[in-house]
């Protein structure tokens, strides 16, 4: 009977292991599968993070590009935009629109009182004061004189002499660009100071004006400032020419 017993416990002792290393095995299989599951999941997320890198990276490199064509561009519209602005700033000056200073020389012309004086005491019945007074003529030919000396710019009783001034007498008022002038007429040039002085001394007018006793002088001076033209331009029958189009397109 006490065999039997022995038989039975071991027996049962036997199975128990069994089962045992049966469970743990399994308990092994599940956590390797478990293991081997959760690192595809992650090798999965990696290379998933690794295209999308890969994307951004292009992406980056596409955008650089195109912030360097466009500061390109940037600086080529400022280059061109200075290069406008330094023409545009030309062109008013040679239109007299601009203020300008430099060397050049003063020419003062003014009536003969003294002469005027003198004929009147003389003789009243011949006296004519036209011979004694600055006529617009005279300005006039000094300026042309002026001129053809090389001066770049030119006043006449701080007003601007451009292409469109006039110089012509009303009466005994003689007007530049429409506004009354009064003696002494202060001609201001700018310019190389030798060459206009030269100019207005070999002119017709300078040289009559002096033989005939006028109170005419030329300063020449180290820097002149000559102020821009504050009238319009309106030209009633000038227009741009319009441009035919290229081989008739």
């Amino acid at each position: 009977m006490v065999k039997k017993w022995h038989l039975y416990l071991t027996v049962i002792c036997l199975i128990s292991g069994v089962l045992l290393i049966t469970l743990f095995k399994t308990q092994q299989a599940v956590r390797a599968e478990a293991a081997s599951k959760k690192a595809n999941n992650l090798i999965s997320v990696i290379d998933g993070l690794e295209k999308e890198t890969d994307a951004l990276e292009e992406k980056i490199a596409a955008l650089r590009e195109q912030i360097d064509a466009i500061q390109k561009e940037q600086i080529s519209g400022e280059d061109r935009m200075a290069s406008l602005k330094q023409e545009l700033e030309t062109l008013k000056m040679q239109a007299g629109l601009t203020e300008v200073e430099g060397p050049g020389v003063i020419v003062v012309l003014d009536d003969n009182a003294k002469g005027a004086e003198a004929a009147k005491t003389s003789d009243l019945s011949t006296y004519n004061p036209e011979k004694f007074i600055i006529h617009d003529k005279n300005v006039l030919y000094v300026v042309n004189d002026l001129k053809n000396a090389g001066a770049e710019a030119i006043s006449v009783n701080n007003q601007r002499i451009v292409t469109t001034s006039n110089i012509r007498c009303v009466g005994t008022v003689i007007l530049v660009n429409s506004t009354r002038m009064a003696p002494p007429y202060e001609i201001k040039a700018i310019g190389d100071p030798e060459k206009l002085e030269q100019g207005v001394v070999n002119g017709i007018d300078y040289s009559y004006l002096k033989k005939n006793d006028f109170p005419v002088k030329i300063i020449k001076e180290d820097n002149i400032v000559i102020p821009a033209y504050k009238g319009s331009y309106s030209p009633v029958h000038a227009q741009p020419q319009e441009q035919e189009e290229s081989n008739n397109e």
